[in-house]
């Protein structure tokens, strides 16, 4: 909506802002999954310290291409030409990407002291902070007041973001180069009631989904642009959270139910080829007698 930015309420929620913070926030949490993942048949690691040449060699080329990005965007920065009065806010960038820097080179020395997993902490909480919570802030002060500079904001979120990404997957892939491993990753052994959470997710997600696709366009009501140009014809009008909620479910309930018919239709076709399999094994069994 334009004019959202200015909106008493929904300036907080669905702009520009605000999705950099969560895609950024959701690009996290899903790398830390995976590094969960590449750990979990680990044992007993190997000191970096004994992993030789080629460990510290990953290492400091890491730390010197992620600086190379964030210190050369950083500096560049200083060179962009707007007027003094919106210049201003390109200030805290340059300061959060020199800070991601710092972070960068704790986590390299950290990881050279054996104290790697600490180092990918830091380096983790210190690119949430700035990426997420900071930024997610920030931003709004620069949709009100320097709309000019979301565009370098958006770089530098990006860029903290990739050097951490790049800076604790080398270090992780080091740290655990030579441990122990303690046996083969098992799938499919899962007790029931994560099933049911699963279930419980998807429901709760598509509902979500359905929901904040109006609720936006709900909160605008009957203004064009917010503050600015109504819609006072006799056609404006926008339905009531309750009336669209009762929509939402009902097809929420009829896309999980086609969903589950499909999968009804997938589990016939199973059953049909097993039912072959068997038949097709007896007989087998018969000439074989």
């Amino acid at each position: 909506m334009i004019g959202e930015q200015y909106h008493p309420f929904s300036k907080y929620f669905g702009v520009m802002a605000a999705k950099n913070a969560v895609v950024n926030l959701i690009i996290l949490a899903t790398f830390f999954s995976f590094l969960i993942y590449r750990r979990s048949n680990k044992g007993e690691m190997v000191p970096f310290s004994e992993q030789g040449k080629a460990g510290k060699i990953g290492i400091f080329s890491a730390v010197i291409f992620c600086l190379l990005m964030l210190v050369s965007y950083a500096i560049s920065l200083n060179f962009v030409e707007l007027d003094a009065n919106i210049k201003v806010f390109v200030k805290p960038l340059i300061r959060a990407l020199y800070i991601q820097s710092f972070a960068i080179c704790l986590a390299a020395y950290l990881t050279f002291k054996n104290k790697g997993k600490l180092g990918q902490a830091i380096l983790f909480a210190v690119t949430a902070c700035i990426a997420v919570l900071y930024f997610w802030y920030y931003g709004f002060e620069v949709m009100q007041k320097a709309n000019l500079v979301l565009r370098y904001l958006s770089v530098t979120q990006v860029s903290i973001v990739m050097s951490c990404l790049i800076m604790n997957a080398i270090i992780d892939i080091f740290m655990f180069r030579k441990a122990k491993l303690v046996g083969g990753i098992e799938w499919g052994k899962m007790p029931v009631r994560s099933q049911y959470a699963l279930l419980l997710l998807c429901v709760v997600i598509v509902i979500l989904m359905g929901l904040m696709g109006f609720i936006r366009s709900g909160l605008r009501m009957d203004w064009h642009i917010y503050g600015i140009l109504q819609d006072t014809s006799q056609w404006a009008y926008t339905p009531s959270l309750a009336y669209m909620g009762r929509i939402v479910g009902l097809i929420v309930a009829l896309f999980l139910g086609l969903v589950a018919f499909v999968f009804w239709l997938a589990g016939l076709g199973d059953k049909k080829e097993n039912a072959k399999e068997h038949e097709y094994g007896e007989v087998s069994a018969g000439y074989e007698d």
